[in-house]
């Protein structure tokens, strides 16, 4: 075979094996009326995610790639899911060759066998109490990514139509120096419906968490002093944050802030819309509601 014949040869394979080509012949059968945030990008970085679809194993109940169950006579919810989201993620610059990681942790997450019962007597919480979706959240009032975290985790709460509830679980850090304190201040609070409202004050300044600052913030609260006072020496309110610490220890908290949606720890990122999606996710997973209406 002549030398010009043979690249002839090799571009005709490369073309058509080309990593596009998976997609491009099933692209007629996606069901594209449930992919929204795919069809919203334009065509290079459509074609992008498709082709990553086409191969990446699907985590839910179809057990092919997410393209072939995307494709099935009745497209599987987690890869219509995973896509759109996917779609989400690409639209703000995410590459679409890094979405395998986000699929196989989310796998994780949604299919842990460790599911961690707390202790919640005590504990102060946000929402509806009898909300069957719960976020657990492990932290301090010396942490700094606390303080980022907290107005997303009262959202969640708000935003889920009585869906979802926050509980607070104590965490104290050894070398955060005073952070036990703070957390006897907020519980002791606690005692007199002012949880939230200490949790607000103490995480506006973390060099004014002393007796004489939380003693000034209960007043500003309208608090009883004096009933306040007591609590801070309480006992019982130490034996409470030493359980939910060793709650933490026993379910492998990693540092401040940790999140535990129904028990499962959650790695990925704190950012608002993560943390809708995948709650949804594992909503629709125990034949719940999906929370969140702008991510269904």
């Amino acid at each position: 075979m002549k030398k010009h014949h043979k690249i002839i040869l090799v571009l005709l394979l490369l073309l058509v094996c080309r990593p596009g080509s998976a997609f491009s012949e099933s692209s007629s059968a996606v069901p594209w009326a449930l992919l929204p945030r795919v069809t919203a990008l334009d065509e290079a970085r459509k074609n992008e995610l498709m082709d990553v679809l086409s191969v990446e194993p699907n985590y839910g109940k179809c057990k092919k790639t997410m393209l072939q169950c995307l494709v099935a006579e009745k497209p599987d919810k987690t890869a219509v899911r995973f896509a759109n989201f996917g779609g989400y993620l690409v639209s703000r610059g995410v590459p679409a060759q890094s979405l395998g990681f986000l699929a196989r942790e989310r796998d994780k997450l949604l299919n842990q066998t460790a599911v961690h019962a707390f202790n919640t007597a005590g504990s102060p919480s946000l929402g509806n109490p009898m909300a069957r979706m719960v976020i657990a959240e492990f932290a301090e009032f010396k942490c700094t990514y606390c303080v980022a975290l907290g107005p997303i985790l009262k959202k969640l709460v708000a935003d889920s139509n009585g869906k979802v509830r926050l509980v607070f679980k104590h965490f104290p850090l050894k070398n955060h120096p005073g952070g036990f304190f703070s957390s006897r201040a907020s519980q002791a609070a606690h005692r007199q419906g002012k949880f939230w409202e200490m949790y607000d004050l103490l995480f506006s300044d973390f060099s004014k968490q002393g007796m004489e600052d939380v003693l000034g913030y209960a007043r500003t609260l309208g608090m009883d002093l004096e009933r306040f006072k007591r609590d801070l020496e309480d006992r019982a309110i130490e034996e409470l944050i030493e359980r939910d610490k060793m709650e933490g220890v026993r379910a492998k908290v990693p540092g401040t802030p940790t999140l535990f949606i129904n028990g499962k720890i959650y790695h990925l990122s704190h950012d608002e819309d993560f943390l809708k999606d995948l709650i949804n996710e594992e909503a629709e997973s125990l034949g719940i509601a999906p929370p969140y209406q702008e991510w269904v």
